[in-house]
């Protein structure tokens, strides 16, 4: 019997074997690894950068999480150094934000039941920054992490769990490098390429295995790839044993920040620069990391005018899954734990939006035509056939002219979400095999349509 169940389970072991995909430690075969398609499906995701930060919430113009570099960094007219020596003097120490960093309102299912709301599908939380702090009780960063210093509590645990409770893709921001890590600086002093690889070794790989074994993570978002090649990050080392071995293997994506050279050729999908929108359809899987106002992390001086308006932002999310990107949209909840009011309403913004238009944007695709002009967006989706032009501004002629869906006299045409009984109907070309239509719209008060972007379903069009 014994031999019997040996020879079963070398055999079950066997098809495991075959059956699954082994990716080693180079980049041709980690890119060619498919991207998870639950990924591609969802469109709407919430960055969340919080730490330390956090508590001073103050940027020179810049990011509010460049704190402790621009204190460090630069000549003594700065004005962030200005400012710190203001406030805080000469011998306060960027360490002694930590204690102050107190997390007293945090609440990781009012967290997530905001970001529910918002119709986003996933979210990334930093659970590192480039200062080193980690958000969780990190053994390689004793003494600088949320449960050691600050809130004594593991914010990443408790989002994570309040996240996927409600059905959402829990993610995690990394950053590769640390400015001030002794490790760091050692291993970069030693050569350049450095020869020697102490904080790798030692921290950084310890850390990326802790977290997807710890957290389970669908997301791994690398970042501060740029001064280091990824030979020296070891990133295919990691990706291979995420992708071959880990717990996440069938199911985390990850983007394409992991080393100098890497952004948008290696990795996952592609990030660009920060904001990136291309307004064109890209051929690899690519996201958008938008932030509302400039900075991605919480800054308390920050001007009303630098907050982008609900409408604006909509309409970035628009492009951004018509050319067939993500849209990652950033919020920096303050020292407290709390997320600022204006970020709760943009976001209740848009999850009333994707109430009335999702169906636009959910398991959506790019159509043949991508834009019209830069306010006549469109995308498709091929479970039900329809094409969903995405108008930014409702014509006050009542007429709308879309140049490039091919229709015929069975095509209909409804705005989602409108409220009057009076019908659109669709004046079509002349010659039934010229594309182009012409929308006549019925008389309606603004009351009558929903606000933001207008998405016009055209059904029986190609």
């Amino acid at each position: 019997m014994k031999l019997l169940i040996s020879v079963l389970l070398s055999l079950f072991l066997n098809v495991i074997n075959v059956n699954s995909q082994i990716y080693t430690s180079n980049w041709t075969s980690i890119n060619s690894r498919p991207l998870p398609s639950w990924y591609d499906s969802v469109k709407f995701g919430i960055f969340i950068h919080f730490g330390v930060y956090s508590v001073p919430a103050y940027s020179d113009g810049g990011y509010a999480e460049w704190y402790w570099w621009n204190l460090e960094s630069g000549d003594d007219n700065n004005s962030t150094k200005q400012w710190h020596g203001e406030h805080f003097g000469p011998n306060f120490k960027y360490q002694d934000f930590a204690p102050m960093f107190n997390c007293r309102d945090f609440n990781a299912n009012d967290w997530a039941s905001i970001i529910d709301k918002s119709g986003a599908k996933y979210v990334v939380l930093t659970s590192k920054h480039h200062e080193g702090y980690t958000l969780w009780p990190s053994e390689q960063s004793w003494g600088w992490n949320s449960v050691d210093v600050g809130p004594n509590r593991d914010i990443v645990a408790e989002l994570t769990k309040a996240v996927k409770n409600l059905g959402l893709h829990m993610g995690l921001y990394h950053s590769l490098f640390e400015w001030f890590n002794p490790f760091y600086l050692s291993d970069k002093s030693s050569g350049n390429p450095p020869t020697k690889e102490e904080y790798v070794d030692t921290v950084l790989m310890p850390q990326l295995m802790d977290i997807v074994n710890s957290y389970e993570p669908h997301v791994i978002w690398a970042d501060g790839d740029w001064e280091q090649a990824s030979d020296y990050w070891k990133s295919t080392d990691f990706l291979s044993w995420l992708y071959t071995n880990s717990s996440v293997k069938d199911v985390v994506v990850v983007n394409d920040r992991w080393g100098h050279g890497c952004r948008n050729t290696n990795g996952g999908f592609f990030t660009g620069s920060d904001a990136w929108l291309p307004n064109k359809l890209i051929d690899h899987k690519w996201e958008n990391c938008e932030t509302i106002g400039f900075s991605y992390g919480y800054d308390q001086f920050e001007p009303a005018k630098a907050y982008t308006n609900s409408t604006i932002l909509i309409q970035k999310f628009s492009q951004t899954v018509s050319c067939g990107g993500n849209f990652l949209l950033d919020i920096g909840p303050d020292a407290e734990g709390t997320i600022p009011i204006n970020m709760q309403n943009t976001l209740l913004d848009i999850g009333y939006w994707l109430q009335i238009n999702g169906e636009s944007i959910y398991d959506s695709s790019p159509w043949r035509v991508q834009n019209q002009t830069s306010s006549i967006w469109y995308t498709t989706n091929k479970s039900n056939g329809a094409i969903y032009a995405l108008v930014f501004e409702y014509p006050e002629s009542g007429q709308l002219l879309l140049n490039d869906p091919i229709c015929n006299s069975n095509s209909q045409v409804n705005l989602l979400g409108f409220k009057s009984a009076s019908k659109i109907t669709i004046q079509l070309p002349k010659s039934n095999d010229q594309p182009g239509i012409t929308l006549n719209l019925p008389f309606a008060s603004p009351q009558d349509y929903p606000p933001f972007v207008y998405v016009f379903k055209l059904v029986g069009c190609n």
